[in-house]
């Protein structure tokens, strides 16, 4: 079955592009949060949860509507929905449209010594960082990625450290929890308020595409067989796990932000992706030729 044909099977709705508000709305804030990938990140499509498909699915959004307004009650008016992604294989997405995120692993993942997870819940990712949910994404058997949309009530947060054990708001002050209180990359929802604190809206597919203009990535010049990060993500994304393409994407935001070398920073990409497929990758003149590795 196609994964269009399994989304609206399991009471989605698709809605078009170019006709709809919605659909560029979602879009643009995706494109937007996936940072240096948008321009080789092409979205397939936008399917909408559709509440009315079944009496379960309108009382999870009561049940959220309720939430809300007693979190606001709680915190002076501002109950703070905000909007969040969640990353991963098309069928676990359609299990939490189809039974909330009591099935999921909470925060089980492949951890290895760089990478961390910010106490026992659910996490997601803010609005603006798509691109960290794109990272947990699983590719289906076309090629296809799929993220969810989700509404949140973040409430009054708290700041949980990397590697902490926490698994609850440290006092009744506190609705959730972030990994950063001035600029929140990941939301941290408890597992007590994971189906009544996060309201799946939308799955959004994707595929990663290649690009051949050396001037969207700067003037860097190769001296011999390189290739763009971007495209370089895109296509390992095929053969690394989740966890080892959110590794890759941390490595290269520490680089970014000047915390480390380039010299450090290949080290730990050619760690994280294999000196075997990096090569292929390279060696793959279709990736083009723009930022040297």
């Amino acid at each position: 079955m196609h994964p269009y044909e399994k989304l609206t099977c399991n009471g989605l709705m698709k809605t078009l592009e170019n006709e709809s508000e919605e659909y560029e709305f979602v879009k643009k804030g995706f494109l937007k949060g996936m940072g240096f990938m948008q321009h080789v990140t092409n979205i397939t499509s936008i399917h909408k949860n559709n509440v009315s498909s079944n009496s379960t699915r309108q009382a999870r959004l009561q049940s959220f509507h309720i939430f809300s307004k007693a979190v606001s009650i709680k915190n002076e008016g501002d109950a703070k929905v905000r909007g969040a992604w969640y990353g991963g294989s098309l069928d676990q997405l359609i299990d939490i449209l189809s039974f909330g995120f009591t099935r999921c692993n909470i925060n089980i993942h492949d951890h290895n010594d760089d990478d961390s997870h910010h106490g026992i819940g659910i996490s997601l990712f803010s609005a603006n960082f798509s691109i960290d949910s794109a990272m947990s994404t699983v590719a289906d058997e076309n090629g296809l990625r799929h993220v969810l949309l989700c509404r949140v009530i973040v409430g009054k947060f708290e700041r949980v450290a990397a590697d902490s054990k926490q698994s609850q708001p440290s006092c009744n002050e506190y609705d959730t929890g972030v990994d950063d209180t001035l600029a929140p990359r990941k939301h941290i929802i408890w597992t007590a308020f994971m189906n009544s604190y996060i309201h799946p809206d939308y799955i959004l597919s994707f595929n990663y595409k290649n690009i051949k203009d050396p001037e969207i990535f700067g003037t860097l010049r190769p001296r011999s067989e390189y290739v763009s990060f971007p495209n370089l993500v895109a296509k390992v994304s095929k053969y690394l796990k989740p966890s080892q393409m959110c590794l890759l994407l941390k490595s290269y935001r520490v680089y970014q932000e000047k915390k480390i070398t380039r010299e450090i920073w290949i080290k730990k990409m050619r760690r994280i992706v294999g000196d075997k497929l990096l090569h292929s990758v390279i060696a793959d003149k279709s990736s083009g030729d723009v930022q040297p590795l």
